[in-house]
């Protein structure tokens, strides 16, 4: 029995990031660099995987549909639209942002 439960404390410690929607908030600016994109929301600190920082939140070129979640985030931002994000992990500059996985736009 102490088996058991010591493996299935290692199965849940493994599940670490526990991802997470966001507030909404008015994208502030926006930050490109070649190897992501980052934007601050200052309405916004939710931090589910308990990235370094909140203060921007993040997208890399490698994520799958980078180019679409690039395009409405600027879209959104030009706009003056409300955004909230679905996150799950760390990323942007030196992996410290929660990770973009995908944007609402209101």
């Amino acid at each position: 029995m102490k088996y058991l439960i010591f493996i299935l404390l290692i199965l849940m410690s493994s599940l670490a990031y526990s991802s997470g929607g966001t507030a909404s908030g008015t994208i502030s600016n926006v930050y490109v660099n070649n190897t992501w994109t980052m934007v601050s929301i200052p309405e916004i600190t939710d931090n589910p995987d308990n990235c370094e920082s909140t203060s921007y939140y993040a997208i890399v070129p490698s994520d799958q549909n980078y180019s679409v979640l690039h395009s409405t985030l600027l879209a959104a931002h030009i706009a003056g639209r409300k955004v909230k994000f679905w996150v799950n992990g760390c990323g942007g500059q030196n992996g410290r942002h929660p990770k973009i996985v995908s944007v609402w736009v209101y």
